[in-house]
């Protein structure tokens, strides 16, 4: 009796957790995030022609239904359209660059030199020796342009392809799930993209209207290099938070070579286009697509800039907007597999 009352009481026994299955799991997991690390440079340019489709694939949608054409002629057209103005752009630019860049470099470092009560901490520093630092080695910058024309043309192919096939690759891809998830895995996806198409085709148009503004601002007050510093200052609009702030201060300096008071000038024009841009502008254009607090928003920049650079500050805020989605899709799968069990 005593035995069987023993035999009867012993705890019983557990399976240890980790199975081979979930060591196999966590096997494949770290070959994956390391051939994702390896090929880092090509996940990249996958990500960024993603986000160009989510943008571009509503614009080419509402083309293919309006004119009647094939899906292949309205892709084509309408990035053949949206290409024209920076093709035009950057032949009329890149010729007085080349004539206006160092004549503009010197102005500002003789500027910053030269200012009062910060003027003596930048006595040893030339902007003009530290950006030939970068140009000094001829093979080193014909590799890296050359790898950058690589990855633009490799990012627009690819776009290209991504929305020409759109339909197509998003049926391929649910697919693979199981069928009482397709649509709402489908709703989900349509939901990311609307928040990503949204915000980049809405960062181009502010970063085209700042580029207006501030080079016929720049023209009216007689400040040389306009085109170049209107052009700065449009292309780090595109960065959220930070960048028409760092996209002014080129433009100070000229101006203020001139003559201080017109330095005051554009300080003042940039920040009454930057109170105009943030209460008018952006919530108009972006009709509330991200609705992030300022400080996430900022901590997103953040991780994205030290992660990725200028693309990864200037994708931040997307991909943050998208996380409560993707939250709220998480919680529904949840909710709905504890129904089914």
């Amino acid at each position: 009796m005593e035995s069987q009352q023993h035999f009867r009481e012993a705890p019983p026994s557990r399976e240890h957790p980790l199975s081979w299955e979930a060591l196999t799991r966590i096997v494949l997991v770290g070959i994956t995030l390391l051939l994702i690390w390896k090929a880092l440079g090509a996940v990249v340019v996958i990500v960024v022609a993603l986000v160009l489709t989510a943008s571009l694939h509503p614009v080419v949608w509402k083309f293919h239904i309006k004119t009647k054409f094939p899906i292949l002629l309205s892709t084509f057209v309408v990035l053949l359209i949206l290409l024209i103005p920076f093709a035009v752009l950057g032949f009329a630019l890149i010729p007085n660059l080349n004539s206006q860049l160092p004549q503009m470099l010197t102005s500002i470092n003789s500027t910053m030199s030269n200012l009062p009560y910060i003027g003596h901490y930048l006595t040893n520093f030339n902007i003009v020796s530290y950006t030939d630092s970068f140009s000094g080695d001829p093979i080193a910058s014909s590799n890296a342009i050359l790898q950058i024309a690589i990855s633009v043309l490799a990012t627009l192919v690819l776009t290209f392809y991504f929305v020409y096939d759109y339909e197509r690759l998003l049926k391929l891809f649910l697919s693979i799930f199981p069928f009482q998830e397709k649509e709402k895995l489908q709703g989900f996806i349509e939901q990311v993209a609307k928040v990503t198409g949204q915000y980049i085709r809405g960062n181009v148009i502010i970063s085209g209207i700042t580029f207006l503004v501030i080079y016929v601002s720049l023209l009216a007050l007689h400040i040389p290099y306009a085109l170049p510093l209107a052009l700065f200052a449009g292309v780090f609009d595109l960065l959220p938070l930070v960048g028409s702030t760092i996209g002014s201060i080129p433009a100070f300096f000229v101006a203020y070579s001139v003559a201080p008071v017109y330095g005051i000038s554009v300080l003042i024009i940039h920040l009454v286009y930057q109170q105009i841009e943030n209460a008018i502008i952006s919530p108009a254009i972006y009709n509330k697509a991200l609705n992030l607090y300022p400080a996430l928003g900022f901590l997103a920049v953040i991780i994205g800039a030290s992660l990725f650079g200028m693309l990864g500050a200037f994708l931040a805020l997307p991909v943050a907007a998208s996380i409560p989605v993707i939250v709220s899709y998480h919680e529904n799968y949840k909710s709905r597999h504890k129904r089914a069990t």
